[in-house]
């Protein structure tokens, strides 16, 4: 199809990936793995995310869905 594509599965291997993602002239897909349960996060937490964070894990918690809150926290920590 002439589509360019690779896999990042590390984090060392990331910024190379992006390079040569961003070389290509014509379409790539980069495709990189994450943890499902891991939260991404700019440098510095604003107040709104944390809120709408706390929302979610009250919520679950109300739902019976415990084990997934404490996962997500298990990762991240």
């Amino acid at each position: 199809m002439g589509l360019w594509g690779a896999m990042v599965e590390t984090a060392d291997e990331l910024e190379e990936g992006i390079r040569a993602w961003l070389s290509e002239p014509g379409p790539a897909l980069l495709h990189i793995k994450v943890e499902p349960m891991e939260l991404v996060m700019p440098p510095a937490v604003e107040v709104g995310p944390a809120v709408g964070m706390a929302l979610y894990a009250a919520r679950a918690v109300l739902q019976g869905k415990g084990g997934d809150v404490l996962e997500m926290i298990e990762e991240n920590i």
